[in-house]
């Protein structure tokens, strides 16, 4: 069998990519980019370059490939684009599609991700779709900076809770619903095992790296305001204050068992994932 991992420079991408080969499984990555790449990955795993946008060359990219765990990149918001590439892995053979997806989609909508699982429901194939909560890895990657400058979560999620899990978990569950049966046409709500507020995860951070961590809590206006004053673009910022809106309303505290019943253990905890990157976060400009 071999699986064609999307996105597979991305935290879960990588992390699938990962699982599938400690399992034996023949991995095939795609990237935009394959000289920026190739130091990524471990010479088991084969480079394909792939750009939704060029129909004509998904042939090559899907060559012998029989599942495909597939993202869709942020910058492409026609779930059209998707489609199209989906219709063509089930035309050239592709018999099962692992799907990331978003937390509560099957009741909204307005994201892409809404329409393509929809679409996936009725293509001649099997899949599986993970809905998985908030990263754990945005500490190590978006907040990062404030983290390190601050010694703050410069975050607008009021008061809300979040059942936050680490992409490792959602990787390991990806290559599982990709080699074993039992998974097709499911769809998996993927949480850690804890609701916390951003409160709960500063005390946390207080408490394993030794310094004071705070949670600045800021307002939503606050939050706009400073994040284009850093230069990012207007749509990117309306669309993690749309995240951040959601969030208050309390979409995101729900804690399932998923992980439990997939991977036969408990999830990764927010206390172990700061643990183990406590060098990251106490590292020196």
């Amino acid at each position: 069998m071999k699986v064609l991992v999307t996105g597979a420079t991305g935290n879960v991408g990588f992390s699938t990519c990962n699982a599938l080969i400690k399992r034996g499984v023949e991995v095939v990555a795609t990237t935009s980019d394959l000289r920026r790449s190739k130091n990524l990955f471990s010479e088991e795993i084969e480079l394909r370059k792939l750009d939704f946008y060029k129909p004509d060359t998904f042939k090559n990219v899907l060559d012998g490939i029989d599942k495909v765990f597939l993202m869709r990149p942020p910058k492409i918001g026609d779930p059209k684009v998707i489609n199209c590439f989906i219709d063509k892995a089930v035309e050239l053979g592709v018999n099962h599609f692992t799907f990331l997806s978003l937390l509560g989609i099957e009741k909204n909508p307005i994201p892409p991700h809404y329409k393509i699982e929809k679409h996936l429901q009725q293509v001649n194939a099997t899949y599986t779709s993970l809905r998985p909560s908030f990263f754990m890895q945005n500490l190590t990657g978006a907040h990062l900076e404030d983290i390190l400058k601050h010694d703050d979560l410069f975050i607008p999620s009021g008061k809300a809770k979040l059942s936050f899990i680490d992409t490792n978990d959602i990787g390991e569950v990806a290559a599982v619903t990709l080699i074993e049966d039992g998974h097709e046409n499911k769809g998996y709500t993927l949480t850690g095992s804890e609701s916390l507020n951003y409160y709960d995860v500063a005390d946390i951070m207080t408490d394993v790296l030794g310094r004071k961590i705070t949670y600045s809590k800021p307002g939503l206006l606050k939050f706009r305001r400073e994040m284009l004053s850093r230069g990012q673009k207007k749509e990117y910022v309306n669309v993690l204050l749309l995240l951040n809106i959601m969030t208050r309303l309390g979409t995101a505290k729900l804690v399932t068992d998923e992980i439990d019943k997939i991977l036969g253990r408990r999830p990764i905890t927010m206390r172990q994932f700061v643990e183990e990157h406590k060098a990251l976060f106490n590292q020196k400009e």
